[in-house]
This record gives structure tokens, C-alpha cells and sequence, in this order.
């Protein structure tokens, strides 16, 4: 009895074994052999730190070269309270009002785009003289500019047209105004009118509306469209003025049906204004022809009834700065705003008679 209990476990070891054996050998058609180059642990593992100590080096290489990247800083220019009155020399027989909404300065600088019908250029005039020249763009082909904007970082911007305006680019200029990146917006224009409002915020995002329609489109600042707008899809009846602020921000000033004017900002991601609740407004009666970052507030507007205004969302500012009678004006004379510089100052452009002036009105705190 033991006995055959004996080969009978036996006979299980023996079979269990066979079992075990072809399990081990699943998944192989023919038995594994050593590899000869096989490394060994030690050797992994030597491997596997110097690996590690590759990629770090690389990545601190990567993270130093990120932070070596220098990140433009805003124009700072100090507040300049001197009020000046200039008699203008012109050089040619172009009409310098013609560049009013086309006029921005970067405080050492003022850059203006005006001429005759198809001559449009780009001048400069040193903030303070008594004269203008033609800023020398390389332009063989003949382009003819319409608009500029200047950013918070002081870089200038061109809206220039060609082919008898079927064909619209963005130059951005360099240091010495000379043709920095060339972007095509053609497909954008449904007409062939140059945008009246054409600013561009601290993210490079451009915006670009027209006068009549009050339409508008939102471009980035690789030249994609990301929106195009209209008064009904802003949900609003009248937009007016439209400007960076001092926060890099676009802000337009609106009304809707209760005629009072607002000022918000603009929203570029969902292409709408945003609408917040504000005790802040203006008069229904009341209109602005020039609107510009401030220095102690966040906008600073011109208006022809008024003055200059000062507006600060944030801090609950809404002053009549610098009302109309204290600007210093002739009593004759036409006047058209220019731009307000980064310093403060109100440039005010006043002709009567024969004489054309500058007026450096402070309006910054």
C-alpha cells in the first residue's frame, strides 16, 4: 500500500515538473541563451546616472538661456508738467492735421502718418521742435502708409497698404525704422478703407476698427484672426474711441440705450467689452476725440466740448482735469488734437491765420 502510494507520488512530482518546465519556456520558440552583451547592473546603473546627470546639465542649460531671455520692461518716462506753445515750420505743403488719430509719440519722439491722397508717409519730429522729416523707410515697393501704433514697450507698428489698396500688411518697424517683420491682413479687409482705430496691447494683439460700420477685427501677433466684431455682436449701440491704457489693456469708450458713455475694457480673447456695473459714465451729450494711456490714471480723453478728462476704472477716478478755458486757446483758432504723450502731456495742434502752433498742455500727474 505505501508502495504504490510512493510511485504514485512519484508520478505527480514527475508530471508537475514537466508542467512547471513548459511554463517556463511560454512566449520562446527555442531556449533563451545567455547574451553575451548584456550589461550588468553596475554597468545600468553607471548608465543610468550619467543619463541623469546629461539631462540636467541640458535642462539647466534650457532654464538659464529662459531666464538670460530679456523681458521688455514698459516705456517709463517721467511726468513732464511744462507747458509749451510752439510756432510750427513746415517743410513742405503737406497739412499736419491731416494726422490727427495717426499721431503717437514715444516721448522722445513723435511719429506722425499724414500727406495727400496715395502720398501717405511716416514723419518724425523730436518731441519739442519746430519741424518735421520723413522717418526714410525702406520702401521699394512702394507701400502706402496709413496708421501706426506705438505699444507700451515703445515698438512702432504700420498698417500700409499696395496694389491701389487691394492689399494690406502690419509692418513692425526697429530702432531705426526700417522694416522689422511684414505680416499679411489682406483676407481680414471686407473693405478696402483704412481702419480709423488701429492699437495694439501688451501681448502684441492688434485691433483694428473701421469708421462707418464700426466694425472691427482682433488679430494677433502672428497675424491670426481671432475675431471679427461688429456693434451688434458687442451688444452695444455706439462705440467711440478706442486706446491701450496705462495697464497695457485695450479700453473703448460705448453707449447703449440709455445714451450715457462708458468706457470698458476690451476683451481680445472673446472678441466683446466687458460691461461692469459703474457709477463711472459721462454725459449723453458729451464726445471725445482723442483717448490715450495716462500717468497717474489709467486714460487720459480729449474732448472738444470739455477738455481733458482723466479716468481711472480701479481707483474710481472720473475729473474734468483740465477744463476747456484753461487750455489757453485762441479764441479764433481751429484747434485738432494730436495725441497725448507718454509724459502727460495733451499735443494740441492750433491754427489761426498764417500760423500753426504746438501745444504742450500737461494733463499727467
Amino acid at each position: 500500500m505505501y508502495g504504490n502510494t510512493h510511485i504514485s507520488i512519484k508520478k505527480g512530482l514527475n508530471i508537475f515538473l514537466i508542467i512547471l518546465f513548459a511554463l517556463s519556456g511560454c512566449g520562446h520558440n527555442e531556449t533563451s541563451l545567455p547574451d553575451a552583451n548584456a550589461k550588468t547592473k553596475e554597468e545600468i546603473h553607471t548608465e543610468s546616472l550619467d543619463t541623469e546627470e546629461t539631462a540636467t546639465v541640458e535642462y539647466g542649460d534650457r532654464i538659464q538661456q529662459l531666464e538670460s531671455t530679456p523681458i521688455p520692461e514698459p516705456l517709463a518716462v517721467p511726468v513732464n508738467t511744462e507747458r509749451k506753445d510752439i510756432l510750427y515750420h513746415g517743410t513742405d505743403d503737406i497739412d499736419i492735421s491731416l494726422s490727427m488719430h495717426r499721431c503717437e509719440s514715444d516721448g522722445e519722439n513723435i511719429y506722425l502718418v499724414y500727406g495727400d491722397a496715395g502720398e501717405l508717409d511716416l514723419y518724425n519730429m523730436p518731441t519739442g521742435s519746430d519741424e518735421h522729416s520723413r522717418a526714410n523707410i525702406d520702401n521699394p515697393e512702394g507701400m502706402v502708409i496709413c496708421h501706426i501704433a506705438i505699444d507700451i514697450y515703445g515698438n512702432r507698428h504700420l498698417i500700409v497698404a499696395g496694389n491701389n489698396y487691394e492689399e494690406w500688411f502690419i509692418w513692425r518697424l526697429n530702432e531705426n525704422n526700417q522694416i522689422e517683420k511684414v505680416i499679411d491682413i489682406t483676407d481680414y479687409f471686407e473693405i478696402r478703407q483704412m481702419p480709423h482705430w488701429f492699437v495694439v496691447d501688451k501681448n502684441g494683439t492688434y485691433y483694428l476698427q473701421w469708421v462707418i460700420s464700426r466694425d472691427g477685427v482682433i488679430i494677433d501677433r502672428e497675424g491670426v484672426l481671432k475675431h471679427k466684431f461688429t456693434l451688434k455682436s458687442l451688444e452695444t449701440r455706439w462705440t467711440y474711441e478706442a486706446a491701450v491704457g496705462k495697464d497695457g489693456l485695450i479700453y473703448i469708450v460705448y453707449c447703449d440705450a440709455d445714451e450715457k458713455l462708458r468706457i470698458g475694457e476690451f476683451d481680445t480673447e472673446n472678441g466683446s467689452i466687458k460691461k461692469e456695473n459703474t457709477l463711472l459714465c459721462f454725459a449723453d451729450d458729451e464726445t471725445f476725440s482723442e483717448m490715450s494711456a495716462g500717468t497717474d490714471t489709467n486714460l487720459l480723453l480729449f474732448s472738444p466740448y470739455s477738455g481733458v478728462w482723466a479716468y481711472d476704472h480701479d481707483k474710481e477716478v472720473l475729473d474734468n482735469r483740465v477744463p476747456l478755458s484753461d487750455l489757453g486757446l485762441t479764441g479764433d483758432a481751429n484747434y485738432v488734437p494730436l495725441t497725448f504723450l507718454p509724459d502727460g502731456r495733451l499735443l494740441l495742434l492750433e491754427k489761426s491765420g498764417k500760423d500753426t502752433r504746438l501745444k504742450y498742455i500737461p494733463a499727467g500727474k
